[in-house]
Parts: structure tokens; C-alpha cells; sequence
């Protein structure tokens, strides 16, 4: 889950991110003792090896490729240094100290922090807000602009809020909101 975070943002469809991230599980990152070296890492990023396919049906290269790399490796390092993610996880007891503690990771900021502990059933009230959420919650009035880097726990205020308005789950809602987006082009 951690790799599929990692990986995931930025323009990056949730097909791409599947894809690569089941390609780097394959080759061992994150799941094996011995480190994938970095260039290693960037080798199969610019590969072109990732679904979904293009209209003419060649597959695809990941976007970022040295960057991302960059990231990986340094979280494989973070992780060798803390042992075992899900006992440091489990370890905390408050949601939010959690993401902080994944934030701690590099490549791993607020969204994707929150995103990793609902997605592992460590958290139920934190918000993944990215751009679809923010324009659902601009188009209802909740929010004007926001610039999610500095102002992610503003917007999760308002975003919690608008879930209890509707007495909505925040994983349940987000997912629907993402989904509605994403449909609508």
C-alpha cells in the first residue's frame, strides 16, 4: 500500500499507478530485504511496460521516472530505519499522530499519508483531498480557493464538516466524489 501511495498523485491515473506499482512489487521494492537500487528503480519506470494502453495500443512509461526513483529509493531507506511499518502504525493511537508519522516518509505528505491509513483500516476520519474534492467542495460553496499544501487541515476541517452536514462516512464520500469526477471527464 505504501508503494501504491507512493506512486500514485500527480497526474497519474489510477490504471498507471496499479500497473507500476504491481511491476515494482514483482521486482522486489518494499517486499524484499535486499534494496533495489536506484537506477534499477528509474530503469523500469522508463520502460514502456504499464497499462492502460494507448489508443494505438503501446503501453506506457511512467511519468517522472528519475524523481519517482529518487522517492522510492529514499522510502526504502526510511523504511529499513523503522523496522516494521504496520507495528509502528498500530503503535499510535491517534489517527492524526499516524499521519504525521507517515509524513515522516519522503514522498509521503498529508493526502497520501491519509490515504495509506484508510486504506489499511488505520484511520476512518482523516480526508484524502486532492483536486476532485476541492472542486465538489467549491462548487457547493464550502470552500474558495485552497492551496492543499498549506492549507490541507483547513480544508479537512471543512471537508469533515460537509461529511457530518450529510451524515456521510469521509471514506465513503470521497470515493464517491472521485468516482463522480472521474466519470464526468
Amino acid at each position: 500500500e505504501l508503494l501504491f501511495c507512493l506512486l500514485g498523485g500527480h497526474g497519474i491515473s489510477y490504471e498507471l499507478n496499479l500497473s507500476a506499482a504491481d511491476r515494482l512489487w514483482e521486482r522486489g521494492l518494499f517486499r524484499t530485504a535486499r534494496r533495489l537500487p536506484k537506477r534499477s528503480i528509474q530503469a523500469e519506470l522508463r520502460k514502456a511496460q504499464f497499462e492502460p494502453r494507448r489508443s494505438n495500443g503501446d503501453l506506457r512509461r511512467y511519468r517522472f521516472p528519475v524523481r519517482k526513483a529518487e522517492l522510492l529509493f529514499a522510502a526504502q531507506l526510511w523504511l529499513e530505519g523503522i523496522g516494521s511499518l504496520a507495528a509502528e502504525i498500530s503503535a499510535i493511537s491517534c489517527e492524526f499522530k499516524r499521519r504525521d508519522f507517515l509524513c515522516s516518509c519522503p514522498g509521503i505528505g498529508p493526502k497520501s499519508a491519509s490515504w495509506l491509513l484508510r486504506n489499511c483500516g488505520y484511520a476512518r476520519e482523516l480526508a484524502v483531498l486532492d483536486i476532485h474534492v476541492v472542486r465538489a467542495m467549491q462548487a457547493c460553496g464550502r470552500i474558495d480557493k485552497a492551496d492543499l499544501v498549506r492549507d490541507y487541515e483547513i480544508v479537512e476541517t471543512e471537508y469533515l464538516s460537509w461529511c457530518r452536514d450529510y451524515e456521510a462516512d469521509p471514506a465513503r464520500f470521497d470515493l464517491i466524489v472521485w468516482d463522480f469526477s472521474r466519470s464526468r471527464g
